[in-house]
């Protein structure tokens, strides 16, 4: 693919890489919810008519999950599913507590108007459709 844009677009990727952005479980303090926030893990996949964000959001309940997507960022917020045992303790916990949260830069020469969401089995697919190129 040797259109500039699609170029352009890659080279704005790097950029998402680093802190606020990255998949580090540490709280943080410009996300709304600071306590126990995780940060999901994400693909960002390009097809000839897509760009496709992709959140591994294990855990979660469709009903409850937050996606707000504007020309300038994407915020997916969602509450993780807590398993309640009545009379019991934790003898040991490694599955994180919380609520998801991760707030990204929206893909470029994209029609933010016909974005399209997917929930399934805890994997949510956003897909922004490109925009029509002008001859």
């Amino acid at each position: 693919m040797n259109d500039p844009s699609i170029q352009e677009e890659q080279n704005s990727y790097p950029l998402m890489s680093g802190w606020p952005f990255s998949t580090s479980a540490m709280p943080n303090p410009w996300l709304q919810n600071t306590t126990g926030t995780i940060i999901p893990r994400i693909d960002i996949i390009e097809t000839d008519s897509s760009i496709v964000y992709i959140y591994d959001l294990a855990g979660t309940d469709g009903s409850r999950l937050n996606l707000e997507v504007s020309k300038y960022e994407i915020n997916v917020a969602a509450p993780m599913i807590q398993s309640k045992q009545s009379n019991a303790r934790y003898i040991y916990q490694e599955r994180p507590k919380g609520q998801y949260e991760r707030l990204l830069i929206s893909p470029r020469n994209v029609n933010i108007d016909e974005v399209e969401a997917d929930f399934k089995d805890g994997i949510l697919e956003v897909k922004f459709p490109k925009l029509s190129k002008r001859s």
